[in-house]
């Protein structure tokens, strides 16, 4: 339902970005159509403008969701402004300038795009920060979600042991684990340490497997076990602990 709501507003931005297009195209002919017939060399340039301005007009706004969602609404705004910006400043100074020399129309266009450049590359570099700072959130709260999943599964199928003294020991292991992960730097959140990453695979290979073996017939044996799968994994959370401070 949410894929095909998106999909129709897709549709609707880029039929609204085409219908502007051929307003503003054939209003453009309409108005200079006599100059293309008196200097057709000077109309193509002003054509290409208009062309190139309308091209990063419909870009940006098609895919306007996507820069938002990679990047975050302040960096987005700015981007568009900038955009429509410059496409109006450049159109304006097009028509102005077009009556004198090419040279110096040609000039001037190159000037007012690369200011635009600049300052887009400036907003890009902000924004790459910005973008990190939304993947690292969105892993944080992926990684918090599935873990915190782990742990309920767990005090679950503690929980529906009908001899709770013969499971006691381990369960209150499992509680002191429990509250030690909570107490922790969140999962997902340090990014770009593969040691790291590679303790809390592990952590979370070690609930799966804890929470497997909870749920078969538990033997003297298998407690034992489970006590130490247990203690272990509460080193790793410690390891994984003074891997994060260093």
């Amino acid at each position: 339902m949410n894929n095909s709501k998106l999909s129709s507003i897709g549709l609707i931005k880029i039929l609204g970005c085409f219908i502007f297009d051929i307003a503003l195209i054939l209003g453009f002919l309409k108005t200079f159509g006599l100059f293309f017939i008196i200097a057709p060399s000077k109309s193509i340039l002003v054509l290409f403008v208009l062309f190139t301005g309308l091209m990063m007009l419909n870009l940006v706004v098609a895919f306007s969701d996507m820069i938002f969602m990679r990047i975050g609404i302040p960096y987005s705004a700015a981007i568009v402004t900038l955009t429509i910006l410059y496409v109006s400043v450049a159109n304006i100074l097009s028509v102005f300038l077009i009556a004198g020399s090419i040279v110096w129309y040609i000039v001037w266009e190159l000037i007012m795009f690369s200011v635009f450049i600049l300052i887009f590359s400036a907003i890009a570099a902000f924004s790459n920060e910005s973008a990190k700072d939304i993947i690292k959130i969105e892993n944080e709260q992926v990684g918090k979600a599935s873990i915190m999943l782990q742990l309920m599964e767990i005090e679950n199928a503690f929980n529906k042991k009908e001899d709770q003294k013969f499971i006691s020991k381990c369960h209150k292991l499992f509680v002191i684990l429990k509250q030690r992960i909570q107490a922790s730097t969140p999962f997902g959140r340090i990014i770009g340490n593969s040691e790291v990453t590679k303790v809390e695979d592990q952590i979370k290979d070690n609930l799966t497997s804890l929470l497997a073996n909870i749920k078969v017939d538990l033997t003297e044996k298998n407690l034992l076990q489970l006590q130490r799968l247990i203690e272990d994994t509460l080193k790793l959370v410690v390891n994984r602990e003074t891997l994060n401070i260093h």
